[in-house]
């Protein structure tokens, strides 16, 4: 009887719920175009979620490969809704080796076929004239 009792308790019990599978993550990298002081470049930020939190390098270079910019973009995921900085230290920039500075935004997870990443970014501060001052970019899943 007692182990009815506690089988019986044991199947009222709630069980956790398992983490959904369908939350959105941007976990991977994610590419498009942008112009750079008169220049085709592509932006690529190569993202790890955990939880709510995304980090990861954000590299811009011309086709040649030339690095224009390199970064580390730290940010938070709410529902499909990035607000993300760029930091960009000494060095970041080889053109301009000592400018530093932050770019920032919020962009808008599309989840699809194509699953993109669109939204504004600005410079948010600079130790000197950076050679982007913003954009509106579309980032695409690679």
């Amino acid at each position: 009887m007692l182990l009815m009792l506690s089988l019986v308790a044991a199947c009222a019990e709630k069980s956790p719920e398992a983490p959904s599978s369908s939350a959105p993550t941007v976990t991977g990298t994610w590419a498009g175009d942008l112009t750079v002081e008169g220049a085709n470049a592509r932006m690529s930020w190569t993202l790890t979620q955990i939880d709510t939190t995304v980090g990861g390098p954000v590299l811009v270079a011309l086709s040649s490969g030339t690095v224009l910019m390199n970064g580390f973009l730290t940010g938070t995921l709410i529902g499909t809704t990035l607000q993300y900085v760029i930091a960009v230290g000494a060095g970041g920039v080889p053109t301009r080796p000592a400018c530093a500075g932050q770019l920032s935004g919020t962009m808008t997870l599309t989840v699809g076929v194509t699953s993109t990443l669109g939204g504004p970014m600005a410079v948010t501060s600079s130790t000197c004239t950076p050679p982007l001052t913003g954009a509106t970019l579309t980032l695409v899943r690679q």
